[in-house]
């Protein structure tokens, strides 16, 4: 026996044993109406179990162990809490035993009902050194059951988030607006220089952009002051801009982050910071009200435009950093960019926001974008690709992705449903 017990609720859970012709050990016939819900906190395996056991119909719990014997290892014979439980489910009935109220309890043995070859199968998913331990075979699984599978793991990886979310809501005194901008500075950053732009808008609060949405200039010489790029200037335009930043950090008596934090090594020019800095600048221009726009986004299009078409001071079109002249900047947001912003900061909002105020509509809302945009473009996915499945959307690539980590990765597959229908044998 290569197994433990987290592998024979698997087995009850996804029904993988042959079904017909159960007995208990006693040779009452069994019938299993519905597996009940898998409980996972103290208290019997699975409860609200439905059996017909001859003639008659229970409804109660069911405990399952390897043997039979653990039952009083486990001490539940002391335990009144287990009177309810309505049958035994184990490998091996190794011997009887009795509830806390004396009577005894139907035992159904797996160990014959169990399908040739499952264990080994199971055996093989743990030990092999695959990318992920069902590399060979996921790809034969149903659509409609990748669909769905993947479905629930992008809702939980969008929960995970939502906890972040709300950790930075009550941050910021329960202001969703807040909330937003800090959310969308970060992302501005994308992996490499998330941190710096969080601490950026941290230190420089929407409420003082506001009052100078009326002058870009101004607006730029506060984000780039306050990001730390004007201590040393190199040309024109940057001494401009420190001037008015000396000017305005003293009115609302700002305190710059260093500039040392942020990193332009192995980044692409359309990457660098200081173009992000000067494509966040222009959207805070451009945007008026941004969160309560993003609520009353519909579709993707919708979402697309609130990020396009940024007013970018033409210094930033023959510009990647400041002092650095190059014949020509791409100094747009490109879709690939844009779409990343919707995907973690957009539907990640929509969401939580959703969650928070007990609306699923909002929640819902952020998943169909989701299958609205394209798929990311990274290592994980391209894998994915190569054993053949295909991302047609985020919501599936984003799916992958916490499969992957949740799962593949910690070999999690008596967790995951796609274990469940490769280890399946018909």
């Amino acid at each position: 026996m290569t197994f433990n017990e987290d592998f024979l609720h698997f087995l009850w859970k996804y029904r993988l044993f042959n079904q017909t012709q159960l007995q208990s050990t006693s040779g009452e016939k069994i019938e299993i109406l519905s597996v009940g819900f898998h409980n996972k906190d103290a208290g019997a395996d699975f409860e609200n179990v439905k059996i017909r056991s001859g003639e008659t119909i229970w409804v109660g719990n069911v405990e399952i162990h390897l043997k039979s014997s653990d039952w009083d290892k486990h001490q539940h014979t002391a335990d009144k809490a287990y009177n309810n439980v309505i049958l035994h489910v184990v490998y091996e009935d190794d011997r009887p035993v009795l509830r806390n109220d004396g009577t005894s309890m139907p035992t159904l043995e797996l160990k014959s009902y169990m399908p040739a070859g499952l264990e080994l199968r199971y055996k093989d998913l743990m030990q092999n050194l695959s990318w992920i331990p069902c590399e060979k075979l996921v790809a034969g699984v149903e659509e409609i059951h990748l669909e769905n599978w993947l479905l629930r793991v992008l809702v939980e990886r969008l929960e995970e988030k939502t906890s972040s979310v709300f950790a930075l809501l009550e941050e910021c005194k329960g202001s969703w607006d807040d909330t937003f901008y800090i959310l969308l500075a970060r992302n501005f950053g994308f992996k490499t220089n998330a941190d710096p732009f969080e601490m950026l808008a941290k230190s420089l609060p929407q409420q003082v952009l506001a009052k100078h949405k009326n002058s870009a200039f101004q607006i730029e010489a506060l984000i780039f002051g306050q990001a730390g790029f004007l201590e040393t200037v190199d040309d024109t335009y940057s001494k401009k801009l420190k001037v008015e930043y000396y000017f305005l950090q003293k009115k609302f008596s700002l305190k710059p982050i260093e500039q040392y934090l942020w990193k332009f090594l192995r980044l692409r020019p359309q990457n660098f910071p200081t173009l992000r800095l000067a494509q966040f600048a222009a959207l805070i221009v451009k945007s008026n009200h941004l969160f309560s726009r993003v609520l009353a986004v519909s579709d993707a299009k919708e979402a697309l435009q609130l990020f396009k078409d940024l007013p970018i001071n033409d210094y930033w079109k023959t510009h990647y950093r400041f002092g650095k002249e190059v014949e020509k900047a791409s100094c747009h947001l490109g879709d690939e960019a844009i779409h990343n912003i919707i995907l973690n900061t957009v539907v990640i909002t929509l969401f939580s926001y959703g969650r928070h105020i007990g609306n699923p509509q909002i929640a819902d809302r952020a998943i169909l974008l989701l299958e609205s945009i394209p798929a990311e473009t990274n290592n994980i996915i391209e894998r994915f690709k190569e054993i053949g499945i295909k991302p047609v959307n985020a919501l599936r690539s984003q799916g992958l992705l916490q499969l992957k980590k949740s799962y593949c990765d910690q070999k999690k597959c008596l967790n995951c449903a796609l274990g469940a229908k490769v280890l399946k044998v018909t």
